[in-house]
């Protein structure tokens, strides 16, 4: 029943990025937790990779998008200069939304070719990851890399953005869930995976801009909000 599912998610983002739509059948999926595996098997995938499918992966990585809105992209939805990508093709359930990137993945994009408008072709993708994936496998003798699909890096993305953050709107922002109960799957991922380290945490309080790169300089990372004195917390691990 999963293996149907997937098929139908994978044709359903083909035709999305056609701009056509059909009826597709409903298969129950079972629910279970998301596999998260660490950012260094993630990397390794990602270098195994072509080109192409680096960049892609690189891009889900970055953006935490769901692979068919990541497919749907653009040469007129990237923003070289403030290192943006618009997701402007969204799935049901989410929101438009603009994900800034680094500019190493950008670097990535100017490199491929620029053939079209389109710059990934899905069905390629999918096909080529599985291949890709397997192979990575056998040669670094990591059979957990074997469990890693284009949504997990979604799903890694989230868990890992609220570690940093612990600010559960910004991920459901970032991930453009329309209803929040989809995102909060992450905070019992986070919980669960980082069980083991130290959740304790040095604060500051920046009043200006010089404080602020004052802070982000010597590892602080900014947390959230802006209350009535003007300023702004951060915070580093112990």
């Amino acid at each position: 029943m999963v293996r149907k599912a997937n098929i139908v998610d994978t044709y359903s983002c083909f035709l999305q990025m056609q701009n056509m739509t059909w009826s597709p059948p409903n298969y129950k999926r079972l629910e279970k937790i998301p596999f998260i595996p660490t950012e260094a098997e993630l990397d390794q995938l990602i270098a195994s990779a072509g080109k192409k499918l680096g960049t892609f992966l690189q891009g889900l990585k970055e953006t935490g998008a769901d692979p068919g809105e990541l497919a749907a992209v653009t040469l007129t939805d990237i923003n070289k200069e403030a290192r943006t990508i618009t997701i402007n093709k969204p799935v049901n359930g989410h929101s438009p939304r603009i994900v800034s990137v680094s500019a190493e993945l950008i670097r990535r994009l100017e490199m491929l070719p620029k053939n079209t408008e389109k710059i990934f072709d899905y069905i390629n993708l999918y096909r080529n990851f599985y291949y890709s994936r397997k192979v990575a496998a056998h040669k670094l003798g990591n059979l957990r890399l074997v469990k890693i699909t284009f949504i997990t890096f979604r799903h890694w993305k989230g868990t890992m953005e609220y570690h940093r953050t612990k600010d559960i709107l910004h991920v459901q922002k970032l991930l453009g869930h329309k209803n929040i109960q989809n995102t909060l799957i992450y905070i019992n991922l986070e919980a669960a995976i980082f069980r083991t380290i130290n959740d304790e945490f040095t604060v500051r309080v920046a009043n200006n801009v010089e404080e602020a790169c004052r802070l982000i300089e010597t590892g602080f990372e900014y947390v959230t909000g802006e209350y009535t004195d003007g300023g702004k917390i951060f915070r580093k691990r112990k």
